[in-house]
């Protein structure tokens, strides 16, 4: 499958891939799992909004509001069931990881954080997330603080841009920041590093 993307796309994936390898080392990570989760999370990209839409409904994949106006942020709930259904991938943590690699979503898995950061994290992405340095720096210490610091600037970033904000990268954010205030020794995100 990954042979047939094209060039620019496939490219990304092999990004991906060592990034998610990375961020995973230290994390004790099943490396086999991580990497099919991060291979497979663009399997359905190339596939444009319209017909990503009918798919979604095809498949019974639940469809806001806001992934009705952006039917690309459908891409990796329809890849996570192509997975499953198409391709007999059962294991949750890689099909939660393809599902929410574009929003993030509360409660993910380390694997899903790993992907989600991992895409998020591809050089070639650097103009459209100018802070990704300082993530990519804080991810090898913190990946939920580095989780969290992506949320929040790319958060800024579409609310000052007037653009739509999928409400489950919301809830992500919120999620890792009730959990941190909830862990004494955890530390919170200092209004500078923001």
């Amino acid at each position: 499958m990954l042979e047939g993307l094209p060039r620019g796309l496939y490219a990304h994936v092999q990004q991906v891939r060592a990034t998610a390898r990375e961020l995973a080392a230290p994390l004790d990570l099943d490396p086999a799992l991580v990497d099919l989760a991060a291979s497979a999370h663009d399997i359905a990209r190339v596939v444009k909004g319209p017909r990503l839409l009918a798919e979604a409904r095809r498949r019974g994949i639940r469809i806001d509001r806001v992934e009705s106006a952006l039917p690309v942020l459908l891409h990796g709930p329809v890849g996570a069931e192509r997975l499953r259904r198409d391709l007999g991938v059962t294991e949750p943590q890689v099909l939660e990881a393809v599902h929410w690699h574009s929003t993030a979503a509360p409660g993910l898995g380390l694997i899903a954080r790993v992907v989600y950061l991992a895409d998020k994290l591809d050089p070639t992405k650097a103009s459209r997330y100018p802070f990704m340095e300082a993530v990519r720096d804080l991810a090898l210490r913190d990946l939920d603080g580095a989780l969290e610091l992506f949320l929040t600037r790319d958060l800024q970033r579409l609310l000052h841009a007037g653009e739509l904000v999928h409400p489950a990268s919301v809830e992500a954010r919120n999620d890792l920041l009730a959990g941190r205030a909830l862990h004494p020794h955890g530390q919170r995100l200092t209004s500078e590093e923001l």
